[in-house]
């Protein structure tokens, strides 16, 4: 049983966030959110207004930087979440974060057992097997700790998220060019998501 969206930009799919969330969590409208994949990024705005639509939406956040807390924090807080946001930023650096901190397995298992999620960019594409053909769009030097690049492996297709939209348009497009024979790619816009409900797969 999995439930997830996954997007390109947050804060550009309030209306597809509303619709997946609607039911899904308790009365306290708890999320963990997880913003270590912006760590290493000059530009970060993109944070704090996917933050902003939580906050307007009502949710209650708790903020986890995987990178920052102890493993035993780490494994407490995903265990204890009704549903988690892990935001955008770089996919190599936040694998390698999860990683270190052995989030895998527990992070996959509870997904799996259908907590809710939101992966935006970066958060969406550790749901699939293996993060490598991100390379062109993501820096693989900001992960230097990074010995693999297996991942969550919950989806058997690989997001292309920022399809066709500034400042990534040339690096999508490789991204495509590179990989589309070989995996089976859902490019996304910036105004696109992605909902997983079990087995069924819509972009909308």
């Amino acid at each position: 049983m999995k439930n997830l969206l996954i997007c390109s930009y947050l804060a550009g799919i309030a209306p597809q966030f509303h619709d997946f969330m609607a039911n899904r969590v308790t009365q306290d409208k708890e999320i963990l959110l997880i913003p270590t994949a912006g760590n290493v990024e000059t530009y970060t705005a993109y944070l704090e207004e996917g933050k902003a639509l939580l906050d307007k939406s009502g949710y209650r956040i708790t903020t986890l930087d995987v990178a920052v807390e102890t493993q035993a924090r780490c494994q407490q807080a995903i265990g204890d979440a009704k549903a988690i946001c892990i935001l955008g930023g770089n996919t190599f650096y936040l694998l390698q974060e999860l990683k270190k901190k052995q989030l895998i397995e527990s992070l996959r298992d509870k997904l799996m057992t259908g907590c809710p999620y939101i992966g935006e960019s970066a958060g969406g594409i550790i749901l699939t097997k293996d993060i490598g053909y991100s390379h062109i769009m993501d820096d693989p030097t900001l992960g230097p700790d990074l010995t693999d690049t297996s991942s969550l492996d919950v989806i058997n297709f690989y997001p292309l998220p920022h399809y066709i939209e500034a400042p990534f348009t040339d690096s999508v497009t490789t991204t495509f060019q590179t990989y589309h024979q070989q995996l089976t790619l859902v490019p996304i816009n910036n105004q696109q998501a992605i909902q997983v409900k079990h087995t069924e797969i819509a972009v909308h």
